[in-house]
């Protein structure tokens, strides 16, 4: 436990770019580093540290790419489920773990920062940013066929545990599609998403035209879906589909008159974006060539951000509302964690150099 706040101290100072021997040793750095623990003693456990048993691998691997860390992922999602209820929406997306290691389903995507990395599709609160559940993109596992619909699969599965409860989920193009949506109609749930322009659901009089005028909508119905385009420029055209609205509301009052349909779609498209972009601000990793670490760390950085979210919805007073509360969450347990081996330790000081008993102090 004492590793694991030490870990999350660093993110919470915003040192996971400063070198750990440098945290332990310099008199500047926080105290707690080297009150807790020596440098080596930090540096063995996280060079030594293993997340499954190494003598029964081998035959996990045989039909698992993440079996070296497929146990401690699970029990992350798991407890993810327990201590939370989703609102009324959530959102479905990926999230891009930079990482460019050897590893067998390590994923290119050019339009993210990172570039490569390992690919997460989570399932967030379009509200509160809370990770709800996820899934490893590992690629064709060993004697699997080629997948097909990966978008609708993926919906699906993430989606298990919130199946019957009239819930919405909000999604990008890559997921969307007429079948998913009537397959969650089906589980009592909506679904409102962009539609790619290739689709062959889609009516020509929906796809671009410059013909059509500028902020100008069109509305189809089946059923109890909704699909609207919009033309937010000449010659441009955004087509999204829902299970959720059934009528032709626009903003009058806006100039752009975008559709309801839209309007939501941006207020909710966001949930796991935004909790990438938070779990980055306070991130506790640190430059490993191994795979499983760098997932850990990033489970991590969602476990506390999850923490977070379910302490202040219990405690919606918490540090007064200032602007730095995750900030001072995040140190406040680590010290609540390295503070039993910390006692421990000062019980033998009498062997302790100068330096460290005056940090315990």
């Amino acid at each position: 436990m004492a590793f694991i706040g030490l870990t999350l101290l660093a993110g919470g100072d915003k040192s996971w770019d400063v070198a750990l021997r440098e945290l332990f040793l310099d008199p500047l750095q926080n105290p707690m580093y080297k009150a807790t623990m020596g440098f080596h003693r930090y540096e063995d456990i996280r060079r030594l540290i293993r997340f499954d048993d190494k003598r029964t691998r081998a035959v996990r691997l045989e039909t698992d790419h993440m079996a070296a860390f497929r146990y401690v992922w699970d029990c992350f999602l798991a407890n993810c489920k327990k201590v939370f209820v989703p609102s009324d929406c959530v959102t479905i997306d990926e999230q891009l773990v930079p990482f460019r290691g050897r590893c067998k389903f390590l994923q290119y995507m050019p339009s993210k920062p990172a570039k490569y990395g390992i690919k997460i599709f989570w399932m967030c609160d379009a509200r509160v940013h809370y990770a709800f559940n996820g899934m490893i993109y590992t690629g064709r596992q060993p004697g699997e066929d080629v997948q097909r619909n990966l978008g609708e699969n993926i919906v699906q599965q993430l989606s298990s545990g919130i199946r019957h409860t009239g819930r919405n989920i909000t999604m990008d193009n890559f997921f969307t599609s007429i079948p998913l949506a009537e397959k969650l109609l089906e589980k009592n749930l909506t679904l409102v998403g962009t539609l790619r322009q290739n689709k062959p659901d889609i009516p020509p009089v929906m796809k671009p035209n410059k013909l059509r005028e500028k902020y100008s909508s069109k509305f189809g119905f089946c059923g109890n879906m909704t699909m609207v385009s919009y033309v937010p420029k000449k010659g441009k055209a955004v087509v999204l589909l829902s299970t959720m609205h059934d009528d032709t509301a626009v903003d009058d009052q806006s100039i752009k008159r975008k559709p309801e349909v839209i309007q939501y779609y941006n207020h909710t498209k966001s949930g796991v974006d935004t909790m990438d972009q938070m779990v980055r601000t306070y991130t506790c990793k640190r430059r490993t060539r191994r795979w499983p670490m760098v997932l850990w760390h990033n489970v991590l950085d969602v476990a506390t951000l999850n923490a977070f979210t379910s302490y202040t919805a219990q405690h919606p007073g918490y540090m007064g509302g200032v602007t730095n509360a995750r900030r001072l969450f995040i140190k406040e347990l680590g010290k609540e964690l390295v503070m039993p081996h910390m006692r421990r330790r000062m019980e033998g000081t009498s062997h302790l150099q100068t330096h460290i008993t005056e940090a315990m102090e």
